[in-house]
């Protein structure tokens, strides 16, 4: 289920704000890296890019700041790591948006288009709306899925004791 909603969430964003590619970036608590989780990219290149550390390009640097980042061209920024990828799918312009719930950064959304584009201030607060609204989502999504385990948990070792007991 969850992956289907993250699906829709940048298909859905991708549309609306005329974007080539849209992808959905989490951090994963156990390595402390930001990964794709979801896009509706067909690249294949692009959807197997390796991890990021947290401060490391222009996503890792999202995340840590937990502030929006406009890049003019991608091929031309030093700190965007896949240029060739960017080059091939002829990727020009980023905006790329913290996800954070109550101060916590736990990924960031990223929309490319294919030609130079200035973001405005109207469609930096469209897609830091969409990426609020997604955090909460997506936080509270993962808070059901430990909740279940945790009450698994629960119940597997009362099985346990009980066993024990006999």
């Amino acid at each position: 289920v969850r992956a289907r909603s993250f699906m829709a969430a940048v298909t859905v964003t991708a549309e609306v704000m005329g974007s080539k590619i849209c992808s959905l970036m989490l951090i994963d608590g156990k390595t402390g890296e930001i990964a794709i989780r979801a896009t509706q990219s067909i690249c294949e290149e692009y959807n197997r890019k390796p991890p990021l550390k947290i401060g490391e390009g222009i996503s890792g640097k999202v995340a840590k700041e937990n502030r929006p980042a406009v890049i003019y061209d991608v091929t031309r920024e030093k700190e965007y790591k896949y240029k060739d990828i960017a080059d091939k799918e002829g990727l020009k312009s980023l905006l790329c948006v913290p996800l954070a719930v109550g101060g916590k950064v736990i990924g960031v959304i990223n929309l490319y288009t294919t030609k130079p584009h200035r973001f405005t201030k109207n469609e930096i607060n469209v897609l830091t709306a969409v990426a609020n609204q997604a955090a909460i989502v997506i936080d509270r999504t993962q808070l059901m899925v430990e909740s279940k385990v945790v009450k698994e948990e629960l119940e597997t070792r009362k099985y346990v004791e009980r066993a024990k007991g006999v």
